[in-house]
């Protein structure tokens, strides 16, 4: 069995009108508290941060499936929301994933089902997806789109 470690420093000073940096190999950014919620709004969040550990885990994940699939494609782009509640203290609720996929080939029926398939997959195995699972509610709103 084979281990990954993924490392990260930071600093915080101040309470929610506070910031910090974080810095990991490939990341260095300020991060504060949404103004939305009473904070600085300055860098990113750890709403955002989470958002974008999701999305981009399930694009990476999704074009893998894709290829393994033998499904020729362009390129995927995505659109996502996360919902955070604040009911009880504040929780991350929903996040809803809008990929659009630029397929290289015309597709039909069994086309869409194979690539409803991906999606499924995908989304079952992304890691960060299987973090969150229970707690956070994922939809998926696919597009497919034939390049000419």
């Amino acid at each position: 069995m084979t281990d990954f470690h993924f490392n990260l420093k930071g600093t915080w000073n101040g309470s929610w009108d506070g910031s910090g940096q974080i810095k990991t190999n490939g990341l260095s950014t300020v991060v504060s508290v949404d103004q939305s919620m009473s904070g600085k709004g300055i860098g990113t969040n750890p709403d955002e941060l989470l958002l974008g550990a999701l999305a981009s885990c399930f694009l990476i994940t999704l074009g893998i499936r894709l290829d393994k699939e033998k499904i020729a494609y362009d390129h995927i782009a995505i659109q996502t929301q996360g919902v955070v509640t604040k009911r009880g203290g504040l929780h991350f609720e929903k996040v809803i994933h809008q990929p659009t996929i630029y397929l290289l080939k015309p597709f039909d029926e069994t086309g869409t089902d194979r690539l409803e398939y991906c999606i499924h997959k995908a989304e079952q195995d992304c890691m960060i997806a299987k973090a969150v699972k229970g707690n956070v509610q994922i939809d998926i709103e696919p597009k497919f789109i034939a390049v000419p």
